[in-house]
């Protein structure tokens, strides 16, 4: 097996002999490289794309820290931006069909037309009444049911009136 020795100062690998087993390699790290000093040097079988190291243990940086320590700000994902050296997340309202993030203003805005969240609507009724219909065939009701449809359709109306109006 291929160990990576790692400079502590620089995280560079400078190093890569071969040993048997990793615990051979720790056993006597100098058999393996004769430059080995225990101050200045960590051994690993990994391969770290982007390596740190802390309490004495060397393991691949995490998104968060890559974004926090090396500011790789293209790995901020939507909802994310950072404020006094934190990395923060704001959630998605769960009302909008199709959410947008605006990295300038940290807001999030929906983005669906009004077509787009009328034809929602409308396949959202079209399953709940289904799915109401099976179950009153079967002899039952469902009081809960009736009522998100209610609910949806008024939404449909108020949608379909906007845009019969041109919109908000």
């Amino acid at each position: 097996m291929i160990i990576y020795i790692y400079d502590i100062k620089t995280l560079q690998i400078i190093a890569s002999p071969y040993a048997k087993e990793y615990k051979v390699f720790r056993e006597k790290p100098n058999d393996f490289y004769p430059a080995w000093d225990n101050e200045n040097h960590l051994g690993s079988s990994i391969m770290f794309q982007n390596p740190i190291i802390i309490d004495n243990q060397i393991r691949e940086k995490t998104r968060q820290e890559l974004i926090l320590i090396d500011g790789k700000l293209s790995l901020l994902q939507s909802g994310e931006y950072i404020e006094n050296g934190s990395l923060i997340k704001v959630e998605a309202p769960k009302e909008f069909l199709k959410p947008s993030w605006d990295k300038e203003l940290r807001t999030w805005y929906e983005s669906a037309t009004f077509e787009e969240y009328e034809e929602t609507l409308r396949k959202e009724i079209t399953n709940k009444t289904t799915e109401l219909l099976k179950i009153q065939a079967a002899g039952f009701g469902d009081i809960r049911l009736e009522e998100e449809i209610r609910v949806l359709r008024e939404k449909h109306m108020e949608i379909t009136h906007s845009m019969a109006l041109g919109g908000i």
